[in-house]
């Protein structure tokens, strides 16, 4: 058993790998989407929350 310790198969390589790709891609969209979303402006200081207002 000690001599296969640092083995692992190609196929659970691969595995490991596609789903620190996807990992990687999704942290990267969601830190580009607080990013976006801290640049926007604010609706109540831009005026666009009085338009809300007026819809209730």
């Amino acid at each position: 058993m000690t001599e296969n310790a640092h083995s692992t198969p190609a196929s659970k390589q691969a595995e490991e790998a596609h789903a620190n790709i996807l990992a990687a891609i999704l942290v990267s969209f969601l830190i580009a989407l607080s990013v976006y979303g801290l640049g926007s402006p604010d609706p109540v200081t831009a005026g666009h929350a009085y338009a809300v207002e007026a819809v209730r």
